[in-house]
């Protein structure tokens, strides 16, 4: 009897996964490929080897069955900034018969896994501890995502999920988790009311676009080779790859920002250094409009171009607030035994 795909080792559900990847390719006309794998986690992707000497990653979305809405919206996005931007992103291939994913049962899921290829990046991950040089150029990348993003629109059938719930689609346990007695629910309560306070009042005074939404070092990498500063205009964008958009959706540039400072751990120097790399892209864009304007030409700024001051404020200011208030909440649960601080 075949075992459950949970209950069998690592290596065995790994070589399940490579033998449906296998099945998948001939839509792609790459039958004879190589596949090895590259990660095995939330999703599952590996290296594909073509026999003419191309390279691709195959996704996997192993685990749960994304919306076809937001697959085609993911993948839209993506073709879009790879051909409108100087940004290194993995390009979505399509499949011979024209469709951006190929699907495959299986038997361990109980239902067709979508397999998507997508462009080989080069290059070293980033890592959540960057030089901060480095953390410059990830908040140029991130400006120009947000600068790009709103002025798309999501094609005919796609859509993004909406992140205006701080817990985003994660089961609020407040009321009912056993590791909370009344004294730490009361604290962290009080931590999400005012975090989600926080949330709310951004997106009602910022335009709402598409972000990635999880843009830290593990989905960066990048190329030491040549210049240092990367690229002909030196500012080390050549140099950054940026992949993984399967968790974009729709919220406020602050968000973003936000979550990506979350990784960086109270860094405060390394989170300066993303926002300055963040504010001088906007600050050239707001140049370019003005200049536009004084030549008789219609600007259309961006809506991060429009906010960008008032945005890192509120960033800065909500930032020290959640800080601040995870300190409170986290002495006050290490009070209770059951959840160690």
């Amino acid at each position: 009897m075949r075992k459950p795909f949970a209950k069998v080792a690592r290596r065995t559900q790994v070589e399940r996964l490579r033998r449906l990847a296998v099945r998948d390719l001939p839509a792609w006309g790459l039958a004879d490929a190589r596949v090895r794998l590259l990660l095995h986690g939330y999703n599952t992707t590996f290296r594909i080897d073509a026999a003419d000497g191309r390279r691709y990653a195959l996704r996997l979305n192993t685990a749960m069955p994304k919306p076809e809405p937001n697959l085609l919206a993911e993948v839209s996005w993506l073709a879009a900034i790879a051909a409108d931007t100087g940004l290194r992103v993995p390009t979505p291939q399509r499949t011979l018969s024209g469709d951006w994913a190929a699907r495959v049962p299986s038997p361990d899921h109980g239902r067709s896994v979508a397999a998507v290829l997508f462009s080989w990046l080069d290059g070293r991950d980033l890592g959540n501890r960057p030089t901060l040089d480095r953390a410059r150029v990830v908040g140029r990348a991130m400006a120009i995502l947000h600068d790009h993003a709103s002025g798309w629109s999501l094609p005919a059938g796609a859509e993004l999920p909406r992140f205006d719930n701080v817990l985003t689609d994660l089961p609020n346990r407040f009321d009912d988790h056993p590791a909370l007695n009344a004294e730490a629910r009361e604290v962290v309560l009080a931590a999400y009311q005012r975090a989600q306070a926080c949330q709310d009042q951004a997106f009602a005074t910022d335009a709402i676009i598409p972000l990635h939404a999880d843009l830290h070092g593990g989905n960066l990498k990048w190329v030491s080779t040549g210049s240092t500063g990367g690229g002909s205009s030196g500012d080390g964008l050549a140099n950054l790859r940026v992949f993984d958009f399967d968790d974009a959706g729709l919220g406020v540039p602050a968000l973003d920002l936000a979550i990506t400072v979350f990784y960086l751990r109270d860094d405060e120097s390394l989170e300066a250094a993303l926002k300055q790399g963040y504010a001088q892209v906007l600050a050239a864009a707001r140049g370019s409009a003005r200049r536009a304007r004084g030549h008789g030409r219609r600007a259309q700024p961006a809506a991060p171009r429009r906010s960008a001051g008032a945005g890192q404020r509120r960033i800065s200011g909500h930032a020290a607030r959640l800080r601040g208030e995870r300190h409170v909440a986290v002495a006050a649960l290490a009070r209770d035994r059951e959840v160690p601080a």
